[in-house]
């Protein structure tokens, strides 16, 4: 029996640099009659009209320089959607600009933006914005926006909402509605506190309007979690709907081979067919899980080309939508480019010789979200054997436990991975 032991238990305390949260009074947001708000980019609904808009201050080129465009942005929820619309005037409407129409693919446009903090840990934040075509664009932030923006902004994160603008002679305006249940909170009793930054963004000048006032002092200080405003949210339980994603391939190779005689030759036909699918549901507000059968990936956006000149290996970014949710829990480094963690060798033969080739994933689970104070994550996945390149099946699993201790950017936590192949090799 091979054994391979690698020491990837570690338990620390991470101290970073205070960063003093904001300290804003907590704002309740309004709670309307969602059957009245049509998500149209046409925001004249008398439930709107109802709602104060947040106070908004220049972000940038000069703080506090004044909103020189008038930018009314509201909030709202019911029992089942968060509401977000803003009315983004402009003095120069043909200046407005839309660069792009593909969904996450961001060229410069003017953007109206909401960020979300769903478990006001002032960690992690929830990232949806809109253009003036209603392209829709949705990231997920972590580790406090600390280290810019491809660091720590998870651009392959999607979710389900809804998002609408239009555009005329006084400017464009926009609106979202975002499911309660693809966020995600933590209630204390009746209430539900989350954090919230909202923005716009004015190609044409280069300015950006945000609420709160926080002050330019970070690389990406627009979308971080610990300067966002409290806000409160009574009575609400997300609901926990269950999505299915079912699949089904089939097809068909034929091939003409010279018969033993050499006489004629004879057709040899291969059929294909594959079912499976994936599941997801939230267990509770704060955990979701999530199954797969017979993985597929064929529909994974692929990694773009990159010429490697180092002897390192590159690390691509995880785009597979199973491995998405909450992403960041699993993030654990020791500094540099040193990962105990990465979901993208799941699936992939890891040897000398055939390395980075993928093999089929029988199934597998994984729970992620909160605990009490506890962010937890859980693995497990089964890959099938593969006798071409001569790999076992193999069981990958991990569990990951954090949460906070002494103040708002030091925490304490976990890691345990773990890979075991039939044949008796394993990497603990």
């Amino acid at each position: 029996m091979r054994r391979l032991l690698r020491g990837l238990f570690f338990f620390v305390v991470i101290c970073g640099l205070p960063v003093t949260a904001a300290a804003q009074d907590p704002v309740s947001l309004s709670r309307v009659d969602g059957s009245a708000i049509t998500i149209d980019g046409v925001i004249n609904e008398p439930a709107w009209q109802r709602v104060e808009p947040f106070p908004m201050t220049m972000y940038q080129p000069t703080y506090r320089g004044g909103v020189s465009q008038r930018t009314e942005v509201r909030a709202a929820y019911d029992d089942e959607y968060l509401y977000v619309s803003g009315r983004l005037y402009d003095a120069n409407p043909e200046g407005i600009r839309t660069n792009s129409l593909y969904r996450d693919r961001y060229s410069g446009d003017d953007t109206f933006a909401i960020i979300i903090d769903p478990f006001n840990g002032h960690q992690n934040a929830l990232w949806f914005f809109t253009t003036p075509a209603g392209v829709r664009f949705d990231m997920a932030v972590s580790n406090d926006a600390q280290g810019g923006f491809g660091d720590t902004v998870n651009q392959s994160w999607d979710t389900f909402w809804t998002s609408a603008a239009t555009q005329n002679n006084n400017g464009w305006f926009a609106e979202m509605r975002i499911p309660l249940s693809s966020l995600g909170f933590q209630a204390e009793g009746d209430e539900v506190t989350m954090g919230l930054i909202t923005y716009r963004f004015r190609a044409q000048s280069n300015e950006r309007y945000i609420y709160p006032a926080i002050p330019p002092d970070w690389q990406l200080g627009f979308a971080k979690p610990s300067q966002a405003q409290d806000v409160t949210l009574q009575g609400v339980d997300a609901a926990r709907p269950i999505y299915l994603t079912p699949y089904a391939l089939g097809g068909m190779e034929q091939a003409s081979q010279l018969n033993a005689a050499g006489t004629g030759f004879r057709q040899q036909r291969d059929l294909t067919r594959e079912i499976g699918g994936d599941l997801r549901y939230n267990v509770t507000s704060n955990l979701t899980l999530d199954l797969t059968a017979n993985t597929d990936f064929a529909q994974v956006e692929a990694d773009p080309q990159r010429v490697n000149l180092t002897r390192f290996s590159l690390f691509f970014p995880e785009k597979r939508r199973f491995f998405q949710e909450r992403a960041s829990t699993f993030a654990f480094n020791t500094g540099g480019e040193d990962r105990l963690f990465n979901s993208r060798r799941i699936g992939l033969v890891n040897n000398e010789q055939v390395d980075g080739e993928p093999v089929r994933i029988w199934g597998g689970a994984r729970l992620v979200g909160r605990v009490g104070d506890w962010d937890v994550g859980l693995i497990d996945m089964q890959t099938a054997r593969n006798d071409r390149l001569g790999v076992p099946s193999e069981n990958f699993g991990v569990m990951r436990l954090r949460r906070r201790v002494f103040n708002p950017t030091s925490y304490a936590g976990g890691i345990v991975t773990s890979r075991v192949g039939i044949d008796g090799t394993y990497n603990v």
